[in-house]
């Protein structure tokens, strides 16, 4: 194997001081693979060959300017690469949705991490309802009513959109919040979807942790410490992140998630817990990669790479 192509988000919009798939392709580059990104809306195909504009992707680690040297966009057959990493952003929409199916008719010669049906069947907040018994009270409707009966039973509860990634559109609520008509009016009327109703964990600010999961297995942890008078502890919305470790529960957590991930064939994912609950599975595009080596963790794509290439 000497080169792998990179499904991602734009290179150009790319901010390589936390980015994951900016790593991932600096460790592969060190490996000698070379790397060729391309966009999703490029795919095509015809007679069962599959096809994608591409460029030749080097990478600059620590060149915050120029960090990729982009070669030439050319049309290359996808199947031609032994791997393909999928890596660009949510939302998880019908065009992604659908790009899924295009790519898990690529030949067995081709590995697709992650695996494109497990993409497909695990959106990231779903896919956690397959474990009620590890997670906090939860509730998925698009129905007003129940999602107030479900904060008269619980008090202060969190509500959050489907599609969305980053802490976006993430608010703190409860049955008296004379805003709780009006982050139902903009949460119900963002998208078509039903949202996300949970219990709030009050010691979130001591126990939010991103576990990387690499075949099922832990292979870091991060902890995330919300900023002062913030409930919400993404670094994306201004958590700081802390190296730390599993606690009992939450080993047990890992290891039942784990043997399903595996399962599932989903070679990395970023499962998020709080106060020892499942919030989330992260299948998309996990990251916080960069976060956790700096504050002393595991190389993940050092890690990720040593288990691909073995």
């Amino acid at each position: 194997m000497n080169r792998i192509a990179v499904q991602m988000d734009r290179p150009e919009k790319i901010n390589i001081k936390g980015d994951t798939t900016f790593a991932l392709m600096v460790e592969a580059q060190s490996r000698g693979l070379e790397c060729y990104e391309f966009q999703p809306q490029s795919l095509a195909i015809e007679g069962g060959a599959i096809t994608a504009m591409m460029r030749h992707a080097r990478v600059n680690p620590g060149n915050t300017q120029n960090p990729f040297t982009l070669g030439e966009a050319e049309r290359h057959l996808l199947g031609d690469f032994p791997v393909v990493l999928v890596r660009q952003d949510p939302p998880f929409d019908m065009a992604y949705f659908s790009n899924t199916y295009l790519l898990e008719l690529l030949p067995a010669t081709t590995r697709v991490l992650n695996n494109p049906r497990a993409i497909r069947n695990t959106p990231e907040k779903l896919s956690a309802l397959h474990f009620p018994h590890l997670m906090a009270a939860t509730l998925i409707a698009h129905d007003r009513k129940l999602i107030t009966d479900f904060a008269r039973r619980h008090g202060e509860i969190v509500l959050k959109p489907l599609s969305l990634f980053g802490g976006e559109m993430i608010v703190k609520t409860n049955l008296d919040d004379p805003d709780l008509p009006r982050h139902l009016d903009e949460l119900l009327s963002h998208s078509a979807e039903p949202i996300v109703a949970q219990e709030f964990l009050p010691n979130v600010k001591e126990t939010d942790k991103r576990v990387m999961m690499l075949e099922g297995e832990v292979a870091g942890v991060l902890g995330r410490i919300p900023a002062e008078g913030n409930f919400v502890a993404n670094i994306h919305s201004g958590g700081r992140p802390v190296l730390t470790s599993l606690n009992q529960r939450e080993e047990q957590v890992c290891r039942e998630v784990g043997e399903k991930l595996k399962e599932w064939d989903i070679f990395f994912a970023g499962l998020d817990l709080i106060d020892g609950q499942l919030s989330e599975i992260n299948v998309t595009s996990p990251t916080l990669t960069v976060e956790l080596k700096a504050v002393g963790g595991p190389d993940i794509p050092k890690l990720y790479w040593d288990k691909i290439l073995r």
